[in-house]
């Protein structure tokens, strides 16, 4: 692929150099803000080769590249280009203009977490280790690894300890919100350490019995002394006020004395604040999230798990999915576990088996079969993005809608046998680290379901519509794009 060719016919199908207001990447996608939305032809940009789908969504044009691809093709904009890098908060404000403030907020999530989740990976991998060694009965042995090994045992200990991401994640969502918000995220890691610290009761300990709490008493006000372990929307709105006030706290206090008492009256009223508002009012916004996901995955069962699973894709095109992060992140620092994780999984995998479909209804040697397939292959380390917009929506809904009724299965599946992870961040494969010993192979099972699914239901459709499958020039030379 001669990426400055590339890079040429991206602009010129997008109203020229001069309608290119900013640009930037994410692991897949080029993404664009434009001057005037209405000048790029979408049917050009999907013809380029190596683009893998086009979409308009949060104020950006998003041309998809795939995995690897896509900064080759963007280092070669770039240079090409001149044009000037988007920040995250520039983003942030294009997309309030064009999206409205719902969707600001959703990416807030996005801003927040990405940069934080190689700490959740990292963690969940050496605690999946750790779990391995201590795992009861593996490879049909009695007992567990550590129990015939001192120093498997000593290891197991070691990467107990390493593994903290989790119970200190207020710590890292402080520091990463503050700096999205535009203040010291040196001020947000204190706050953050308050919100664990050792002296407080645990919050967890706090739900199970509320009555052994102790209190600070300022007059009328009495304010449990609680921490907020796994406290993700506490630490969010305590950060964005936080930044608030540092700001203000700039702009009102004389510079000679700034340095002394910005960071300060920052730090007593950010910490008034996540006692007194943010921190009661975050644990609310949580709870009440998680009990919506725990009612359709726990209390509605295996048909609740069908419906979480079947609609996560649906909420990734639109960009509602980015609380969920939150919430595993709170799942595992509260209860050591995450089920979401599976249900992400199986959701992304039946999207690689929606382009799998595709990929053998298609003509042999046809440029859409090897996009098909090329697409297919990241759902595998848990990026469905490409198999979406490639290969499942492409010309039809139908193929899309196929990988979301696999995906219920495979959801409901895992449910039927509780697969639960003790990380997050890693799906597909990838999840094979992380997730516990003993649902290891109905995690297998379950993706396998919501990968077969789709394949099936698409040969289906498509035998249903009277299009021959097979011909002469291969799979698919009739296929029936219209659907």
């Amino acid at each position: 692929m001669d990426y400055k060719v590339v890079s040429q016919q991206v602009v010129d199908n997008v109203g020229g150099l001069e309608n290119i207001e900013g640009a930037t990447h994410c692991v897949t996608r080029l993404r664009l803000v434009l001057k005037d939305t209405s000048k790029y032809n979408k049917a050009e940009l999907e013809n380029i080769d190596g683009v893998k789908g086009v979409l308009y969504n949060s104020g950006q044009l998003m041309i998809i590249f795939g995995t690897g691809t896509v900064n080759k093709v963007y280092d070669e904009f770039m240079a090409l280009t001149g044009v000037k890098e988007i920040s995250a908060s520039e983003v942030k404000g294009a997309e309030a203009d064009k999206k409205g403030k719902f969707f600001s907020v959703l990416k807030v999530f996005s801003d927040i977490f990405i940069p934080i989740i190689p700490a959740f990976v990292g963690a969940a991998i050496i605690i999946g280790l750790k779990s391995l060694i201590v795992a009861n009965g593996l490879f049909g042995m009695e007992g567990s690894l550590a129990d015939h090994s001192e120093f498997l045992k000593n290891l197991a200990s070691f990467f107990a300890i390493i593994a903290t991401t989790f119970d200190y994640l207020p710590v890292l969502v402080m520091y990463s919100a503050v700096k999205r918000f535009g203040g010291n995220p040196i001020l947000g890691i204190l706050v953050g350490i308050v919100m664990v610290h050792p002296g407080l009761m645990n919050r967890n300990t706090f739900v199970m019995d509320p009555t052994g709490a102790e209190y600070w008493n300022f007059g009328p006000l009495s304010i449990p002394m609680v921490a907020f372990q796994g406290g993700v929307f506490p630490a969010i709105l305590t950060a964005w006020f936080m930044a608030k006030v540092e700001k203000i706290a700039q702009k009102y206090i004389p510079e000679v004395v700034s340095f002394v008492f910005v960071p300060t009256v920052t730090l007593i009223l950010a910490n008034v604040a996540l006692f007194t508002v943010f921190g009661p009012l975050g644990n609310l916004i949580g709870d009440v999230l998680a009990g919506v996901i725990d009612i359709l995955y726990n209390r509605m069962g295996v048909f609740g798990a069908f419906v979480f699973a079947a609609f996560l894709q649906p909420l990734v095109v639109t960009g509602t999915h980015q609380f969920i992060q939150g919430i595993e992140a709170n799942l595992v620092a509260t209860t050591g576990f995450n089920y979401i994780q599976a249900i992400w999984s199986v959701s992304i995998i039946a999207q690689g088996g929606g382009a799998i479909g595709m990929y053998l209804i298609h003509k042999k040697h046809s440029k859409e079969r090897n996009i098909c397939m090329s697409s297919f292959i990241p759902t595998l380390v848990g990026i469905s993005e490409p198999a979406i917009f490639a290969a499942n929506m492409r010309y039809s809904i139908i193929p899309f809608i196929c990988a979301c009724i696999g995906a219920g299965c495979g959801g409901a599946f895992v449910k039927l046998f509780e697969v639960r992870a003790i990380g997050q961040g890693l799906t597909g494969v990838l999840g094979l680290l992380i997730v516990t010993p003993e649902t290891l192979v109905w995690y297998v099972a379950g993706n396998l379901i919501a990968f077969i699914v789709p394949i099936v239901l698409i040969f289906a459709y498509n035998k249903a519509k009277g299009v021959p499958t097979t011909d002469e020039e291969g799979a698919g030379a009739g296929f029936d794009v219209s659907f």
